[in-house]
């Protein structure tokens, strides 16, 4: 995406030397029009050739030719050229370091994962633990898990855990099981932690 927005960059500065070679060339010849002397045809007044003669050695030199249409597209194709190569060039230097940004991410995502693994190898083995502990009512009537997983990890060897599974059963008399029939009111809930997570 970078690359294409930078190559969308490089047309579009390729179109602004154009146009502005283009006026720049429409200005020049325009300019070049209006200095030049009207062509002598070789016809004058017996007084104005003689005069000239006269003056046409003492001139000097006007100096180095102005250049005309050819040489200003010329140079401004050469300018042109430039701009594009310099675009280009930049464009190798984008490409090059989106490279090394990618490289160096890479690394970095490398080290990243090799310190995770390190701090999972470093997780004692024995944190989960499974077993079956009751949860005692507490005084609203509920199951209290959090006294049961902290008994299940004492008995495994931990100072405390938490509940990671809970498992709920309905304890009723034998006679209602047998018959297929359950008394109501003489059924209840029993909660029992089935595993914690201990520390």
């Amino acid at each position: 995406m970078i690359v294409t927005s930078h190559w969308r960059n490089v047309v579009h500065t390729g179109l602004w030397h154009l146009a502005l070679g283009a006026v720049t060339v429409f200005f020049a010849c325009a300019a070049a029009a209006q200095t030049q002397a009207p062509p002598q045809l070789g016809v004058a007044p017996a007084g104005e050739s003689q005069q000239q003669e006269a003056v046409a050695p003492d001139a000097a030199p006007a100096g180095p030719p102005k250049p005309g249409l050819f040489g200003t597209l010329g140079r401004w194709l050469d300018d042109s050229i430039g701009g594009v190569a310099a675009g280009l060039g930049s464009a190798r230097d984008t490409v090059g370091n989106i490279g090394a940004q990618a490289t160096d991410a890479a690394k970095g995502a490398a080290g990243v994962a090799r310190d995770a693994a390190g701090a999972v190898a470093r997780i004692p083995a024995g944190s989960l633990v499974t077993g079956r502990a009751r949860c005692l009512r507490n005084a609203g009537g509920g199951p209290d898990c959090v006294g049961a997983a902290e008994t299940l990890c004492r008995v495994k060897g931990y100072n405390s855990g938490t509940s990671l599974h809970v498992q709920a059963e309905q304890k009723c008399s034998l006679s209602a099981w047998v018959k297929g029939e359950k008394e109501i009111g003489k059924c209840s809930t029993e909660t029992y932690v089935t595993s914690a997570m201990c520390r």
